[in-house]
């Protein structure tokens, strides 16, 4: 009984060398035995298969994983972001320049509010052609010797566009679209200058335009302003309004008057002007104003009758007139001032000199400020703030009213003024008053069923046209005269008033080019930061693979 009993046992235990059952023992018949190898391997699959399985589960399941796999997935979402983010921006920027963020320290790169004004009238389609490639335009290649960051004007340009859809811009190289500069030969067209174009008419804008740069006495050093706001605002000014007035200038007599600054400012403001010898040639036709600059000889019979047929003529079919400036160094003109008083005006040989220190500026006291009047609208601005009449003639009034014309005040000294001529003396004590320093007498004139103005406008300070007078926004001469003008003519409200804005631009201040904006725009935001950010992101994740 103990033996079959110890047979049994045998029969169901492992052996202890190989852990396997020995199925001899057993009583299995050898008919019935399987392969050597195939369940060891069923086995091992099994196995193996298992193991896997619950190890992929396992990880998968851990904080190690979990931690792993958020970090990673948020790593590539955000350099996703940024990438989009930044294309994104870029396509926007190029399409709205307004959201390039202008750097420089005194906006150059923003377009003022007399800009806006302009470029929101444009109702017609307008080109401005820029004489450049997009890349030196931006790049600022063109005029960098003279220290000019041409820039400006493709980014004014585009801002424009951007507000008006009436408007684009076009690059144009002249060395590749040679025959662009044949259309307009008498323009002599060069690599930046720029054009402004309608169906109406066009205007061309040089870089002396554009940009002043000016040199310091050691004739090294220099100072560069801008102009392009200005002058692109002038520039569609001028091609869009409905009548251009010719302003014709007389040469004929030495005028001592500067009409540099003058001419381009009514250049700015849709005029035209031409000079002209009163003496020899005939008025301009369609001329609208005539300018006197000063003169210094007087004008003949002739001359005074050429004058007087252009203020009555019927033929104009407009208001007309006549501006004549002065100056105490003047010698007498006898023939002129009978030609005046006609029209109710006498000029005295003399100064207004101020008494009131706070009432003029620089240390010459006949650098006086004035009042402008208000009797007669000029249909322009309400307050134009400093108005100055510099080494300024009295300008009498003869008569308010006599037949058809009729007199007014355009300026007046301050009552505490007082007159110097040649036969004042030291120690005298001069009566002080308030002194006309701009008239202007008006008459009426028909031409076929209508009524138009001849005006006869005398300013007793030729000073006032200098270019630092009306190029400094102190003073409120520049759009005075810009109204003054518009009056004269007939054109008033025609447009907005454009006065010259010079900015310094190499100041300090941030400078940042077009070419390094670009670079920190590609370089660094789009290629250098993602990079960081997925060199930052690896890190991270190795470090937290072994946590």
């Amino acid at each position: 009984m103990n033996k079959d009993n110890d047979k049994e046992i045998r029969k169901l235990t492992p052996d202890a060398e190989t852990g396997a059952e020995k199925e001899e023992e057993t009583g299995t018949p050898e008919t019935e035995e399987k392969p050597e190898n195939a369940g060891a391997e069923a086995a091992e699959s099994r196995k193996s298969g298992g193991e896997f399985g619950t190890k992929v589960k396992e990880y998968t399941q851990s904080v190690r994983f979990r931690r792993g796999g958020i970090s990673t997935a948020f790593t590539a979402g955000f350099l996703v972001v940024v990438v989009l983010v930044n294309i994104i921006v870029s396509v926007l920027a190029q399409r709205y320049p307004s959201m390039n963020v202008d750097l420089t320290k005194n906006k150059v790169n923003t377009l003022s509010t007399q800009a806006s004004e302009i470029v929101a009238k444009v109702k017609i389609p307008t080109t401005i052609y820029i004489m450049a490639t997009e890349a030196q335009t931006k790049g600022d290649q063109l005029l960098s010797e003279y220290g000019i960051k041409y820039s400006q004007v493709g980014e004014l340009a585009a801002k424009i566009a951007e507000k008006n859809s009436n408007i684009k811009v076009q690059y144009m190289d002249l060395d590749k679209n040679p025959t662009f500069a044949n259309t307009y030969k008498t323009d002599n067209l060069v690599a930046g200058d720029v054009l402004i174009k309608t169906d109406k008419r066009y205007r061309v804008l040089t870089y002396t335009d554009l940009f002043n740069v000016q040199y310091g006495s050691d004739g090294s050093t220099t100072e560069t302003y801008s102009m392009v706001d200005s002058a692109l605002a002038s520039g569609l000014n001028s091609v869009i309004s409905d009548t251009v007035s010719l302003a014709a200038f007389d040469t004929g007599h030495s005028e001592q008057m500067d009409v540099t600054t003058y001419k381009k400012l009514l250049g700015n403001n849709s005029f035209e002007t031409k000079d002209f010898n009163l003496l020899t040639d005939a008025i301009p036709q369609n001329s609208r104003l005539i300018v006197l600059g000063c003169p210094a000889t007087d004008y003949t019979d002739a001359e005074l009758t050429k004058l007087d047929d252009f203020l009555s003529s019927a033929a104009i079919p407009g208001d007309r007139s006549l501006l004549v400036t002065f100056h105490p160094s003047q010698q007498s003109m006898p023939k002129l001032s009978a030609f005046l008083k006609e029209w109710g005006i006498e000029v005295p040989q003399a100064v207004v000199v101020e008494g009131d220190q706070s009432k003029y500026y620089t240390n010459d006291a006949s650098y006086i400020l004035s009042n402008l009047q208000t009797t007669l609208s000029l249909g322009g601005k309400s307050d134009y703030g400093y108005f100055t009449t510099p080494q300024s003639n009295p300008v009498n009034l003869l008569f308010e009213t006599k037949g058809t014309r009729t007199t007014y005040s355009l300026a007046k000294s301050n009552d505490t003024c007082y007159l110097v001529d040649n036969n004042t003396k030291e120690g005298d004590n001069p009566q002080k008053a308030a002194y006309n320093t701009a008239v202007l007498s008006q008459d009426t004139v028909k031409s076929g069923a209508k009524e138009y103005k001849a005006n006869v406008i005398v300013l007793g300070s030729t000073t006032m046209f200098n270019a630092e007078i009306l190029g400094a926004s102190t003073f409120g001469n520049a759009a005075y005269l810009v109204d003054l003008s518009r009056y004269a003519t007939g054109t008033t409200n025609a447009a907005t008033a454009i006065t010259e804005t010079s900015v310094q631009t190499n100041v300090s201040d941030i400078t940042l080019s077009a070419a390094m904006s670009t670079l920190l725009g590609l370089g660094v935001f789009t290629l250098l930061i993602p990079l960081l950010i997925v060199i930052a992101g690896i890190c991270v994740y190795r470090k937290r693979r072994h946590l």
